[in-house]
């Protein structure tokens, strides 16, 4: 029982350090995978963050538990730190996110979480009257202000973002080949123009992301007992029954040819006006572009990250060629 009451505790510690963190897995909002890579632009911050709320956090529940009387929950009570780390790799795992994770940091990080809950455990949580801290010497003080003075100091530390960009090329890479792999029949049978295909693959890869398939399968019972239109599939399209994500790339991509033929239509108007300007061109090209992504999803920042995205996809993967990373000029320039 005990043991059981630990791993829920656990589990509420995951969910709670991650709302605190302001990435809550259970969040509505969309997630940017740049911004998932960790570039520990404050290193200080992010590893006290990182490996000292457990610790507090279970010297508080144990102080709580103290208090009711309920001294046997906070035997072993360190066990609570070692579900917790393994609940958090596990759920990175089973959400696709292992090409992202540093793993390295990350078992680092759990050591230390593991390593100093247990430390307190035996030296203050053990005993009760261990819990409140002696300020009756001065050395307390002094030892605070220089710990506050080298957590300042290494927290000024920019650490290199190397590791975190090829990371996400790994990540990209081989969500990439998964969608071509599995959807390639459908995506290349409807389009033809190569940059539609990536803004395409974009969509997919962000919604994936976003929309773990553990997430899709719960969307996908929810739908089951519910008649309202909901987002469901890999490129979570509205529909008013349950759908798989074949289904979904294919309404998906027929949202999405739908908007380019209205677009292209305005696109040509004002590339007779434009055409002598090269700059003029090349912005018209992009505006319309964010237009064609804002059409599917009238999110702002889901905008610029599918472009973001499908940039980064023609950079990569196609040579960062001019031409594939044009639509409504490849459209005129065929026509």
């Amino acid at each position: 029982m005990i043991t059981f009451i630990h791993i829920i505790i656990s589990i509420i510690l995951f969910f709670l350090i991650n709302i605190i963190g302001h990435f809550a897995p259970i969040d509505t909002k969309y997630y940017q995978i740049t911004s998932f890579l960790e570039t520990d632009e404050a290193p200080a911050f992010n590893f006290a963050f990182r490996i000292l709320t457990p610790v507090v956090f279970i010297i508080l529940l144990s102080s709580v538990l103290y208090h009711f009387e309920q001294d046997h929950y906070v035997r072993n009570i360190y066990w609570v730190s070692i579900y917790y780390v393994s609940f958090r790799a596990i759920f990175n795992i089973i959400t696709n996110r292992t090409y992202l994770i540093n793993w390295k940091k990350q078992i680092f990080y759990a050591l230390c979480v593991v390593g100093t809950t247990y430390f307190v455990y035996e030296r203050l949580i053990f005993k009760k009257e261990n819990l409140l801290p002696d300020f009756s010497n001065i050395a307390n003080e002094l030892w605070i202000i220089i710990l506050i003075f080298i957590y300042n100091l290494i927290n000024n530390i920019k650490i290199s973002e190397s590791g975190a960009e090829n990371r996400k090329l790994k990540y990209i890479k081989n969500a990439l080949n998964n969608i071509k792999h599995r959807y390639s029949n459908i995506i290349n049978s409807k389009v033809s123009d190569i940059r539609l295909r990536q803004i395409i693959y974009a969509i997919i890869i962000h919604e994936s992301f976003n929309r773990p398939k553990i997430f899709r399968i719960l969307e996908y019972i929810k739908s089951k007992f519910s008649s309202k239109e909901v987002s469901l599939g890999i490129m979570q399209v509205k529909s008013e029954h349950a759908i798989t994500d074949s289904e979904s790339i294919e309404k998906g991509i027929d949202i999405i040819i739908k908007h380019f033929e209205t677009l292209k239509v305005d696109f040509k108007i004002e590339y007779e006006n434009e055409k002598a300007n090269e700059y003029s061109l090349e912005y018209l090209e992009q505006d319309y572009q964010a237009k064609l992504i804002r059409k599917y999803n009238h999110c702002d920042d889901y905008t610029y990250e599918i472009k973001d995205l499908a940039d980064y996809i023609n950079e990569k993967f196609y040579l960062a060629n001019k031409d594939t990373r044009n639509l409504f000029l490849n459209y005129i320039s065929n026509n």
